[in-house]
């Protein structure tokens, strides 16, 4: 099972930036694009030491741990508390820009959540971003894509975080957990290979109840008066449906892969149950299933009630169970 740092090395964006500090040619400014806000800090802390340490990036010497801890004098990271950031911020990183190195040849800045930046203040890192210091490079985490401006994105080098396997997430979050497997394999299942959201539904701890639950309607849903005692459950209504919804919809794949090729269920800790479950429906039912799932997730987007949402899926299911046997 491949350990966390190992699969970061091994991405795609880690590799270009690794290939381009090998050849001494350091991009004046990367923009770094994924939704796991998480993962981007680890990326930027590994990028940050493979800059200065003389032992390809090894996380265990002086050097690396200083950078792990903040303490490196050319080392800058930026906007860690997650906040909007506003002209002012933008221009006191510039104005450090200006400031030679300490104790290196490069000095690195590393923006958390830029995408957080508004328009006004993009605008005004765009000259730095044109015509930066030699001795600097910017590194921009970026969730949403959207949210930055055309001019800021053609002038950094653009580079997508891989998202990381299932079994990846899930030796990661079985450190975390404190060695519970089953808690740490549903993160795993429903994190979408986002280390980020994966710590996220550990903490959570509703996940596991609310993922057996959903084990355990689709097995046990067989009549239209079945469905009463799942929208009188408080687990599966208010702000847990949606959450209950992408649990359903990984199952529902899960199921689907039962049906092709068993090593593609991302659920391992319940793929003998999944494979058993899986003979109820058909393939045609299970995406058709899927596209309900879908549907209601829409309506709650746009603020229909939870109850009715719920209730509508439900009898979905068994009309669609049954019709496409």
């Amino acid at each position: 099972m491949i350990d966390f740092i190992d699969a970061l090395k091994q991405s795609a964006a880690y590799n270009v930036i690794k290939n381009d500090i090998d050849h001494g040619a350091l991009s004046h400014a990367y923009m770094i694009i994924s939704p796991d806000a998480y993962t981007v800090k680890q990326l930027f802390t590994l990028i940050a030491c493979a800059v200065y340490c003389k032992n390809d990036a090894c996380l265990d010497c002086t050097v690396c741990h200083r950078v792990q801890h903040g303490n490196h004098a050319d080392v800058k990271f930026i906007n860690e508390i997650d906040k909007t950031i506003k002209v002012e911020d933008v221009e006191e990183l510039i104005e450090d820009t200006f400031v030679k190195p300490y104790e290196s040849d490069n000095k690195l800045y590393f923006v958390y959540s830029a995408d957080k930046m508004n328009p006004m203040a993009q605008n005004k890192l765009l000259k730095t971003l044109e015509e930066p210091q030699k001795t600097v490079t910017i590194f921009l985490g970026v969730q949403k894509e959207s949210a930055m401006l055309d001019t800021v994105k053609s002038r950094a080098k653009k580079l997508y975080l891989d998202r990381f396997s299932t079994e990846t997430v899930y030796a990661e979050m079985l450190k975390s957990s404190g060695s519970n497997p089953e808690k740490a394999a549903v993160a795993a299942a429903c994190s979408d290979g986002m280390l980020g959201r994966a710590k996220e539904i550990l903490e959570s701890g509703s996940y596991t109840d609310m993922y057996d639950k959903a084990l355990n309607l689709l097995g046990n849903m067989k009549k239209s008066s079945d469905v009463a005692s799942y929208l009188g459950d408080k687990a599966l209504s208010g702000d847990n449906l949606s959450a209950f919804l992408d649990i359903l919809s990984i199952i529902i794949r899960d199921m689907l892969a039962a049906k092709t090729d068993e090593t593609l269920i991302m659920s391992k800790h319940k793929a003998e149950d999944i494979v058993i479950l899986s003979n109820d429906f058909s393939p045609r039912a299970l995406a058709n299933i899927l596209y309900l799932i879908n549907d209601e997730r829409k309506k709650i987007n746009f603020h229909v009630g939870g109850t009715g949402v719920l209730e509508n899926l439900l009898f979905g299911i068994l009309e669609v169970k049954y019709k496409c046997q």
